[in-house]
């Protein structure tokens, strides 16, 4: 019994070993091989993953050259505009009319395709009328007077402009000579236009609100359907001009000569006409509602459905109300 007993015993410590000699290998195997497999796996991703880190490169790389296409294009354009902006100065000292058009041409294409330059070639425009068409200091023609070419594409140029892009540009006219231009609806908002003739000139719907045109002469002007509140017109002379349905608002006409002056259905309603002259102006169905008429002489004025509420009429001169055939509203 004790041998058989030492027989077995034998046996199974026999079949334990060979059993651990068995799995040894399996465990010593499965790191290297564990490990080669991942190495696998991983060059696997990086693999897969170039097509996708490539196309991220791609994308970086052209975005950074789209970028600097662009400004290479944007400094070619600006120096082309500078070029060009030269080459029209130019020829606006040229002694040839034609040269000088296209000089005056061209700004106004420069202005369309670049408004970063638009303030200087207003100022520009400005200058060249000024130097070219001054003041003609009382001149008595204006009737058949005819502007100079140059001088009415300049003006008509500046006053057709698109007006937003130059918040900060004056179109700057003081003291020159405009007698009867013609100027089709012209934007000439904020300008200046004081001492300036613009006697018989064709302004009809008109912007000029806030433009300053005092001391100037405009008898005989055209202005009807003008928008022209807030604009300072003291101590011009509008004789005659025809102002029918413009509005004035606020207007200060302070010590202006409107003698004859059409002003039939405008809104002058809390405009300034202290001292001004309107003998016969025609002022029927005109609102001068809280308009300040101290001082002013509307002798023999049509004021037939004029509205004069809250006027200040403080030595206002009227024709004597039992010569009048048309009731004056209060």
């Amino acid at each position: 019994m004790t041998g058989n007993f030492g027989i077995r015993r034998l046996h199974r410590t026999a079949q334990r070993g060979s059993a651990d000699r068995r799995r040894r290998p399996a465990s010593n195997q499965a790191g290297p091989n564990g490990s080669a497999r991942e190495r696998v796996q991983w060059l696997g991703l990086a693999v897969a993953a170039l097509p996708g880190l490539a196309a991220v490169a791609a994308v970086l790389f052209t975005w950074v050259s789209v970028g600097q296409t662009k400004d290479e294009i944007r400094l070619a354009e600006h120096g082309q505009i500078t070029n060009r902006f030269n080459v029209a100065v130019q020829n606006l000292g040229s002694k040839t009319l034609d040269v000088r058009l296209g000089g005056i041409y061209s700004l106004q294409r420069i202005m369309q395709d670049s408004t970063r330059d638009q303030p200087t070639i207003v100022a520009v425009l400005s200058a060249y009328v000024r130097e070219h068409a001054p003041d003609p200091k009382g001149a008595h023609t204006a009737v058949d007077h005819r502007p100079p070419t140059d001088i009415q594409a300049a003006v008509n140029v500046l006053a057709g402009r698109n007006p937003d892009p130059d918040a900060d540009a004056v179109v700057d006219l003081q003291s020159s000579d405009l007698r009867a231009v013609r100027l089709d609806h012209p934007h000439l908002g904020s300008a200046n236009l004081a001492y300036s003739d613009l006697r018989f000139a064709v302004l009809s719907h008109a912007d000029l609100s806030r433009a300053r045109i005092g001391h100037a002469s405009l008898s005989g002007a055209d202005l009807a359907d003008s928008q022209l509140s807030e604009v300072d017109l003291r101590g011009s002379t509008l004789t005659g001009t025809r102002l029918m349905r413009s509005d004035l608002r606020r207007a200060d006409l302070t010590g202006a000569e409107l003698a004859d002056a059409r002003l039939a259905g405008a809104n002058l309603a809390r405009a300034n006409l202290t001292g001004a002259d309107l003998i016969g102006a025609d002022l029927s169905g005109a609102d001068l509602a809280g308009a300040n008429l101290t001082d002013a002489n509307l002798t023999l004025a049509n004021l037939a459905g004029a509205n004069l509420a809250g006027t200040n009429r403080t030595r206002t001169k009227f024709t004597t109300p039992e010569d009048m055939s048309f009731p004056i509203n209060p």
